[in-house]
């Protein structure tokens, strides 16, 4: 009889499951500006990957994508910029981190959408998702955290994933070499722009709406969000954003950048004249030569440029695409745009507590704060994570999961318990408010008030209950 009960749950299970999947091109195909795309329907969210956003040319801005004839398919995640690969030879942490590294190739400009409606008029609220691993790794697909379809669910918005130039490709200062190499060391950044831009124009195929865009990232990904609100290229294309563990990045001087460049081409053994050889080098030479370069640089210089102190790719300040990150009052720019700001408990070295990230980002939110800008909200990702005995406690990263509502997907991260299903509503339910009104407060939550410099009041995310916590 158990045998039996259990083949018709395995058969309505199954029943069930074929009616919640539908991978036809009829029913799933989309119109974007430069033709129709069809990707596939997982319990009612409209799935599409690997759209092209942009083209190639190796150090050159983004050219807009070509058009084709015909339905496209993108149902599956498109090319990763290319990077050196991660060593997961430690049990722990590969099961913790599950990493999708994807297929690498420089045409690699291409972003994820999920979506409830195709072209229906409900103009939903959109979130764009910048994916960490600094400004030299990682895509957007590399943590099971990233996947869209839950918030996208929940909240009735459209989220949006993308990949872009990273390390020398998209950060490689050729500007010493003439005009031709202007922007080279900036690619990375604009072609973020460039994919901003694609949401403003075909965001609205896909039931979003191209006025109420929020951008969010998490470490790298928070250090391009912060990089973008400085940035004048990227004025108008987002409404709101969230900054994750992403505080305190700045931009590398140029007059740095350009002597990392010059000592790039001279280890590759080119000059003036034969300059546009770099074009046709091989990516890993390239990397061999660029890196060598940065250290060559930063012996030389001590230099102070990047993240808290190191010099590594990112960034440039030129004082035209860029005028820099959060310093010199470039942040004006986007004075009107409300912000989320936060950091987790242990950040990098669990369990100790972390000082380095959270001072970055009361620093932060301290030098937004007033002058008629937009509310700034603070919060603290304070969960210990139970997953293999607690061992990561709230570490770097931990906190993605839980505002995509992705508690059960990256259960090996989260634990996937009772109280951390609690804990990702509350914190999903703050960003789909955040991103539908530019205020986070949800239920569940407690009054979570703008930021307040003299009080340092945070949002301490925790379960069983989260608080607010004041200096």
């Amino acid at each position: 009889m158990k045998t039996k009960i259990l083949l018709l749950a395995l058969l309505i299970s199954t029943s069930a499951q074929a009616q919640v999947f539908d991978s036809s091109t009829k029913v799933t195909t989309a119109q974007t500006k430069y033709g129709k795309v069809a990707g596939y329907i997982e319990r009612d969210v409209y799935t599409y990957k690997g759209i092209p956003y942009g083209k190639v040319l190796r150090f050159m801005p983004a050219a807009k994508p070509d058009s084709w004839e015909g339905i496209r398919s993108c149902r599956h995640w498109g090319p990763v910029c290319p990077q050196y690969r991660y060593d997961w030879t430690n049990d722990k942490t590969a099961f913790f981190y599950q990493w999708n590294e994807g297929y690498q190739d420089e045409d690699c400009l291409r972003l994820n959408v999920w979506t409830k409606g195709l072209n229906d008029g409900k103009k939903r609220p959109v979130l764009v998702w910048l994916h960490g691993g600094g400004f030299f790794s990682g895509n957007g697909q590399d943590h099971p955290g990233y996947d869209g379809r839950n918030l996208a669910d929940k909240g009735d918005v459209v989220v949006v994933s993308l990949n872009h130039r990273l390390n020398a490709l998209g950060y490689l200062d050729l500007s010493a070499f003439g005009e031709k190499y202007k922007y080279s060391g900036s690619v990375g950044m604009t072609d973020i722009v460039e994919a901003l831009k694609w949401v403003k124009e075909n965001i609205a195929y896909f039931g979003g709406n191209p006025d109420c865009v929020t951008i969010f990232g998490q470490s790298g990904g928070g250090g391009k969000v912060s990089t973008l609100l400085c940035m004048p290229s990227a004025k108008g294309l987002f409404h709101r954003a969230m900054i994750m563990s992403g505080s305190g990045m700045k931009g590398m001087k140029q007059g740095v950048a350009r002597e990392v460049g010059k000592r790039t081409a001279e280890l590759l053994g080119l000059n003036q004249e034969t300059i546009d050889s770099i074009q046709r080098v091989p990516y890993l030479q390239l990397m061999a030569a660029a890196d060598k370069a940065i250290k060559d640089v930063a012996d030389k210089n001590k230099a102070t440029n990047g993240y808290h102190g190191r010099l590594m790719w990112g960034p440039i300040a030129d004082g035209d695409v860029l005028p820099g990150i959060f310093e010199n009052g470039c942040e004006k720019i986007t004075s009107e745009v409300p912000l989320i700001i936060g950091s987790t408990l242990n950040e990098f070295n669990p369990p100790q507590i972390d000082t380095m990230v959270r001072q970055a980002v009361i620093g932060q939110a301290t030098m937004r704060t007033g002058n008629g800008a937009a509310p700034v909200y603070v919060y603290l990702f304070a969960y210990q994570l139970p997953t293999m005995d607690g061992d990561f406690h709230a570490c770097h990263n931990a906190d993605i999961a839980f505002f995509f509502n992705n508690v059960l997907k990256s259960a090996q991260m989260t634990g996937a318990t009772e109280e951390g299903f609690k804990l990702g509503d509350k914190m999903s339910s703050a960003l789909i408010n955040f991103a539908r009104t530019g205020n986070p407060n949800a239920d569940g939550l407690p009054t979570w008030a703008p930021f307040d410099p003299s009080k340092e009041n945070t949002m301490w995310l925790d379960a069983p209950d989260c608080r607010i916590i004041c200096k």
